[in-house]
């Protein structure tokens, strides 16, 4: 664990010497007889070297500035900054991803909620990509939502839009055209692989409509069977008897007679296979996250002695952890998760609801989310594709996790092994709005106590 000794000083509270350490997820701060100071590197917004000075700005805006750390100074400023961004990047969910090229520039942001603009390191990854910059709360993109990439030959920048965002990368020098080629070439595999999945289930799709088709329903996106339907009137029935697992079909079927085709939504992720060694101990961890937010899911029904439902893999010992890994496919091919959304409207209810079903063999419960959660800060009517497109924005942002979005927030800021969940709902606005909309989960035990459960949670 590195060490050094200099000068502290936190707006509006201590200052005066100090002895400074930080591993790879926490810094502390020693001085004399007085309390010491700890925190996640993961709270740490804003990163900001100086002359001789280092300010640190946490999430709740209070200021750390380090200064008259001598000779030593140049190698704390390196070797913080390296771990800090090493947790941002496990606190922005990429830690598992297969990283490309790193590059550094400077990146400005926009868009209606915030804009930046400094020196950023930029991170590519198969799937993704991520800014870091010194001055502002890092963010990352999956290449699939990415819209355009140009280049702005007057101001020598890249400029990569997705939706109503726009982050400009410019100063790589040498670099600029390699940073844009690999972007572009990384964006074309994750669309080959798209056609290739959307070919695999839909291989009578004339090749004039098939570009409709990708454009519809492209990796992580959401697309209604309606949509589906005026494409290829077969398309419906082709992905449902495709990608619905027999076992999984009662459930399936009640809800697609809830939500009828125009309110039936359906899409499809490359994951990753992440941590696929975690058992034992992360076992555990896990399966008691399950029995605590079963316990506070209205009309859920724990197993005897508050144990978590042994429908769920999860809770059975030599299962792993996580629930992400649905499908492994063929030897060699990345694992493709098949799911549907359902727009439900109950006669007693006050709004719409959105039920999330994963239709592979490992799916264990049926997700619902408000609708107004979803759209809320939208000035004008969200129509029902739109919603359904935000809630699978930010499912596929964090992988189609689901402990981000069903954990209480008690076990995301307690639980070590969750504490980078509770930071990514902070800083990523689609995992902190999925997080509002959560309402339940209907767990698939038998189809009578689902429909209960379901029920209960639809009052």
């Amino acid at each position: 664990m590195p060490s050094f000794s200099g000068q502290f000083q936190i707006s509006g509270g201590r200052s005066g010497p100090c002895g400074l350490s930080f591993d790879k997820d926490a810094l502390q701060i020693v001085s004399g007889g007085g309390p010491a100071l700890a925190c996640d590197l993961g709270d740490i917004d804003v990163f900001a070297p100086g002359d001789y000075l280092l300010d640190l700005t946490f999430f709740t805006g209070q200021q750390l500035r380090l200064h008259e750390f001598g000779k030593a100074f140049d190698n704390l400023v390196h070797d913080l900054l390296e771990a800090y961004r090493a947790r941002l990047v496990q606190c922005l969910l990429l830690d598992d991803l297969e990283e490309v090229s790193r590059f550094t520039g400077t990146a400005g942001y926009q868009s209606a909620a915030r804009s930046f603009c400094g020196p950023s390191e930029i991170r590519l990854y198969k799937s993704n990509v991520a800014f870091l910059p010194t001055s502002a709360t890092g963010l990352q993109w999956r290449l699939a939502d990415v819209d355009s990439v140009r280049f702005d030959a007057a101001t020598y920048a890249t400029v990569l839009q997705s939706r109503d965002e726009q982050i400009t990368v410019t100063k790589l020098a040498k670099r600029t055209d390699e940073f844009r080629e690999r972007v572009e070439a990384a964006m074309q595999a994750v669309g080959e692989a798209s056609a290739h999945v959307l070919h695999g289930l839909f291989p009578f799709v004339a090749p004039d409509r098939f570009a409709n088709l990708a454009a519809a329903m492209k990796e992580g996106h959401a697309a209604s069977l309606a949509t589906l339907k005026a494409i290829d009137p077969k398309t419906p029935q082709a992905i449902v008897s495709t990608v619905v697992d027999a076992k999984l079909r009662p459930y399936f079927n009640h809800l697609a007679k809830l939500a009828g085709e125009a309110g039936t939504f359906a899409g499809f992720k490359m994951i990753r296979a992440e941590d696929t060694g975690e058992s034992g101990e992360a076992a555990d961890e896990a399966a008691a996250g399950e029995a605590a937010a079963a316990q506070s899911t209205p009309g859920t029904e724990p197993a005897a002695d508050g144990a978590p439902d042994s429908s769920d893999p999860a809770a059975v010992g030599g299962e792993p952890a996580r629930e992400d890994v649905e499908e492994q496919g063929e030897a060699g091919e990345q694992p493709v998760l098949h799911w549907f959304f359902f727009r439900i409207a109950p006669p007693a209810a006050k709004e719409p609801v959105l039920a999330w079903e994963a239709t592979s063999r490992a799916g264990r419960a049926t997700y619902l989310f408000r609708e107004s959660a979803l759209t809320a800060g939208s000035h004008a009517t969200v129509s029902p594709d739109a919603v359904a497109e935000r809630l699978a924005r930010g499912l596929a942002l964090v992988n189609f996790r689901r402990e981000p979005v069903y954990l209480p927030d008690d076990s995301l800021q307690m639980q070590p092994k969750f504490r980078r969940y509770a930071i990514a709902s902070r800083r990523l606005p689609d995992l902190a709005s999925l997080r509002r909309a959560f309402i339940g989960r209907a767990i698939h035990t038998t189809p009578d106590t689902w429909r209960r459960q379901l029920d209960a949670l639809l009052a």
